[in-house]
């Protein structure tokens, strides 16, 4: 499958009649598109308002010409009654530093009459951005007054655009209560810095249990954790191995995923891959992880509501729906949804979990180590995880590394969960 990378849409106020002094970022700018409108450089906009990098966000307004600092502090000061150097210094807009220096005071004392000179202001720092514009791919409803030339045009595409993102033959078939998949452009936080590398995998033996663990950092976004179902369909699903899984797949890590009808491979819990519900079932909590990687373990609206809704998962682009939950902010859980009732569950068994360290910080565990739900939850808190959830176990339980299989499923099972680095593809939300 070929895919391309995700884009970055910064957007800028047209220019006014008269060259306006300002401008104000909106969705769809960059420095190079408001550089290029305002006659100057990219380079002149960066040092004029105190730019480190090419990031700009959405509201932000910035300066089209002028000094990259205000002007300088002209002339003299002279102390009056109550003067304090910090406050002369904050009034004029240069630091105590340089003021000290500049007047040859060895002290911040200060005696009324006394005449200083006033260096240069320091120059202020733009404020750095903590949201981004990401293009994420969703796929709506076609309304009652929708035209495919509406269509295009609120989501930023040409007809052929829009009939070719779909795979549609023509835009006849682009009729009320369609759904169609459309570009978004969607403010999101900037991700912090990476502390490791995309994937790491251990074999560990906490509490002196044989364990597998895959850490994944979701802070890089070239990070996609995702549902790997064995063909192209749930229909046609006869299930498959974890090594088939893996080997199919080409994921860096698979671990087994949730629980399943062992005649028909259907999930028993929701599924939500590239932005679009595949299944929905009974399992009350899911991982949940945005288009921009930030995970989180949430409750299953279908699951409550007894059906799925269009705004269920909303703003999603992987969902995984399991459990019991086993660690709840640290804490082993030791009381369990009655959804969860097959006593094959609470024996000893082969085991699997997900688990967060913090909402960037995902982890895969897997043991063929027979173990108790509370000896799992145990072993989670050891490997510092602070919220984790049970994943299918017994014969399902299993762990693959670089399209290889560390602990293979004894059976074959309805899906895996697949973590791919490097990826280039489009990102997507409900």
């Amino acid at each position: 499958m070929r895919f391309l990378f995700p884009l970055l849409f910064l957007t800028s106020l047209g220019a006014a009649l008269a060259a306006p002094a300002t401008v104000t970022v909106r969705a769809g700018d960059t420095l190079y598109k408001i550089a290029t409108r305002a006659g100057t450089t990219v380079a002149r906009l960066k040092a004029t308002n105190g730019l480190n990098s090419d990031i700009i966000r959405v509201g932000q307004v910035l300066r089209l010409s002028g000094p990259p600092t205000p002007p300088a502090a002209a002339g003299t000061y002279t102390v009056k009654a109550g003067d304090t150097l910090n406050g002369i210094a904050r009034q004029y807009g240069v630091s105590v530093t340089a003021l000290k220096a500049g007047n040859s005071l060895r002290s911040t004392a200060l005696t009324i009459g006394q005449r200083l000179k006033l260096p240069p202001r320091t120059p202020t720092a733009a404020p750095r951005p903590t949201t981004e514009v990401r293009v994420v791919y969703r796929y709506v409803r076609v309304g009652l007054r929708d035209t495919p030339q509406v269509l295009a045009q609120r989501y930023r595409l040409n007809l052929e655009q829009l009939r070719r993102l779909n795979g549609l033959g023509s835009y006849k078939h682009i009729v009320p209560g369609k759904k169609l998949l459309v570009p978004s452009h969607m403010p999101v936080p900037i991700p912090p810095a990476p502390q490791r590398d995309p994937v790491t995998f251990k074999r560990l033996s906490p509490l002196n249990i044989p364990v597998q663990i895959a850490n994944v950092d979701l802070r890089w976004r070239n990070v996609l954790v995702t549902p790997v179902l064995p063909g192209r369909a749930l229909a046609f699903n006869r299930g498959a191995r974890v090594s088939e899984l893996a080997r199919q797949s080409g994921a860096r890590v698979l671990v087994n995923g949730s629980y399943f009808h062992p005649q028909s491979y259907a999930p028993a819990g929701d599924i939500v891959t590239q932005g679009r519900l595949l299944t929905w079932g009974r399992i009350p909590l899911a991982l949940a992880i945005t288009p921009d990687n930030r995970a989180t373990i949430r409750p299953s609206a279908a699951a409550l509501l007894g059906r799925p809704l269009d705004s269920t998962w909303t703003g999603m682009e992987t969902v995984v729906a399991t459990g019991p939950r086993i660690l709840n902010g640290g804490q082993v859980v030791t009381r369990y949804s009655t959804a969860f009732r097959d006593p094959a569950l609470f024996g000893r068994a082969a085991r699997s979990a997900v688990g967060l360290v913090s909402n960037r910080d995902l982890v895969l565990v897997s043991t063929h180590a027979k173990l108790t739900i509370t000896e799992m939850g145990k072993l989670m808190t050891r490997l510092g995880v602070r919220d984790a959830l049970l994943l299918d176990g017994g014969s399902s339980a299993g762990i693959a590394w670089n399209g290889r299989a560390v602990l293979d499923s004894v059976r074959r099972v309805s899906y895996g969960i697949g973590v791919f680095t490097g990826y280039q593809g489009r990102r997507y939300a409900r």
